[in-house]
């Protein structure tokens, strides 16, 4: 008697361990099948979550890279009207270029330009399942920390994520009116202390950024071996290859997202500065499968052209290369 109920407590026991990985649909839970996978499990571990009282505000929250925000009562609104009790904001830092890369973001300017950036974020509130508006009824004072080597002032940039006629892509704008810039000039930030201090009206990415540089620029070309190209849409929400060019010693992560010839992209024409250097990566998930390539110490020299040929690998291969960038970043 004591053996039979040792052996249905061991199937039950079995039963529920073998069940925990599931979301009772069947599929297994947290498991990476595709790059939209990829992206939305980094988003998740780097997002920075605050339950907040409306009694509370105002407040000022010092998030971990030390980005400092402030936020009036009154900001919030769902449908116009200001929300009471409790909400949620959630918060992104890009201070490094792994982040930059996890979020499937980059620093490439809309109109054909790369940009040097000193620190971004991500800002949005909800109440239950509910985003907020996301213009606000009141501004938002936000600190972006500034690094030993960041100029006197910066320009503030607005993300947007529709950058290509063909895809869906992510790149960065001039603020639009409703994004508030107390400054000196349109989009103009200086520097105080530690910090480079603006307003915002609105919810969304911003970046704090100047271009990367004024040399001679040329296009870079890469052409991809092993595995078809199929690039991704912003943060993977279809297809299943990123490429990226981190450039050495400043915070730039360029997206090469436009298609050249049969498998291969290119950079923005005449984007990529003569004589930077830097490494160039190409990851790609699709079926729950891997597939990586990388090139570093990459000198940018006149209509560069390069083969990476991508390889399968795991996952934890290509995050140990994607953090390795930050060693690289002089930031």
């Amino acid at each position: 008697m004591k053996t039979k109920f040792f052996l249905a407590i061991l199937v039950a026991s079995m039963f529920f361990l073998g069940c925990s990985d599931d979301d009772h649909s069947g599929n297994p839970v947290d498991v990476t099948r595709t790059a939209k996978d990829f992206f939305s499990k980094s988003v998740k571990k780097l997002t920075q979550t605050f339950q907040i009282n409306v009694a509370e505000l105002p407040k000022t929250l010092t998030l971990r890279g030390g980005t400092v925000i402030t936020i009036e009562d009154g900001t919030f609104a769902i449908g116009g009207v200001p929300i009471t009790g409790t909400f949620t904001l959630e918060v992104i830092e890009c201070l490094k270029p792994s982040d930059i890369v996890y979020t499937g973001t980059n620093t490439n300017y809309i109109y054909g330009d790369i940009l040097r950036s000193y620190g971004f974020i991500f800002i949005n509130a909800k109440q239950g399942e509910s985003n907020v508006d996301k213009n606000l009824l009141k501004n938002m004072d936000i600190k972006i920390p500034r690094q030993d080597d960041t100029p006197d002032w910066v320009l503030l940039w607005e993300g947007v994520d529709t950058a290509g006629d063909d895809n869906d892509q992510f790149a960065w704008d001039y603020p639009s009116d409703d994004v508030v810039v107390d400054n000196t000039g349109f989009g103009e930030i200086m520097a105080e202390g530690r910090y480079f201090p603006f307003k915002l009206g609105k919810l969304g990415w911003f970046n704090c950024d100047i271009y990367w540089t004024y040399g001679t620029k040329t296009t870079m070309y890469v052409n991809i071996t092993g595995n078809p190209v199929d690039l991704t849409s912003f943060q993977g929400e279809t297809g299943s290859t990123s490429v990226f060019f981190h450039g050495y010693g400043d915070l730039v992560v360029a997206s090469l997202y436009t298609l050249h010839g049969t498998n291969g992209v290119k950079s923005y024409d005449d984007s990529m500065p003569i004589g930077k250097k830097g490494t160039l990566l190409a990851i790609s998930v699709k079926d729950g499968k891997f597939y990586f390539a990388k090139q570093d110490n990459v000198e940018i020299t006149e209509d560069l052209e390069i083969t990476l040929n991508m390889e399968q690998t795991t996952e934890n291969a290509i995050q140990a290369a994607i953090n390795a960038l930050d060693s690289t970043s002089g930031n």
